[in-house]
């Protein structure tokens, strides 16, 4: 009777995390959003895991200003901030020793907070904590560094540029509009590069021992 064969697959799973700081065109102005991302890379084919994400914008208005004075006009300023929590999936499309392409796709929850304050007497006039389920999709590159100088620690690093669209799947404010386009530039570091030096090192120093070892018995 012939053996059969095993056909047990090895699945490679590494750490990998991302800085993500994005600026927005949402309603015609710029809103910087600061965000970090932390998942796992899969038989280094793609990327799945989790973001957090913070904005925080606030405007002056002057209400009554005519165009000759703003004399016994009131004044006040609109705080607008967003909370976002989103789950990712990040397809490599190409992976070269010094640049990678991947498509990112991610949705996820979020609260919008809006409230204003009175610049005279700084009361809080209005306030609201709404819902918003965000979803999203783009393209992003990683630029990855050479060893300089044989030092393996420069490979860790890079740089990470990504665009794509924001759309609002479902959210409770009406008043503001957070559909938009976005664009990041950031550091980026490559936990997967740096796991793979770890593990040569271990290798090497293994094959090192073993080789002395041989030495000293004859």
């Amino acid at each position: 009777m012939g053996q059969v064969k095993s056909t047990t697959t090895h699945v490679s799973i590494k750490p990998t995390t991302d800085f993500d700081q994005r600026f927005y065109y949402c309603s015609g102005e710029r809103q910087n959003v600061w965000g970090y991302r932390l998942g796992l890379l899969v038989n280094n084919a793609f990327k799945v895991g989790i973001g957090g994400y913070y904005m925080n914008a606030s405007k002056e208005v002057i209400a009554g200003a005519n165009a000759l004075s703003a004399t016994g006009t009131s004044s006040y300023s609109n705080h607008k901030k967003l909370y976002l929590g989103t789950i990712y999936y990040e397809p490599y499309l190409l992976r070269r020793q010094l640049w990678e392409l991947s498509a990112v796709f991610e949705t996820g929850y979020g609260r919008t907070v809006n409230y204003q304050l009175a610049d005279d007497t700084h009361s809080m006039t209005t306030y609201n904590n709404l819902l918003i389920l965000p979803a999203g999709a783009g393209l992003s590159v990683n630029f990855k560094l050479p060893p300089f100088f044989h030092l393996q620690g420069f490979r860790w690093l890079g740089v990470n540029l990504m665009a794509g669209y924001r759309t609002a799947v479902y959210q409770e404010d009406r008043h503001y509009d957070y559909d938009g386009a976005y664009w990041s530039v950031s550091g980026a570091i490559f936990l997967d590069r740096l796991l793979d030096d770890l593990q040569q090192w271990k290798k090497d120093r293994a094959v090192a021992k073993q080789k002395k070892a041989v030495e000293l018995h004859f």
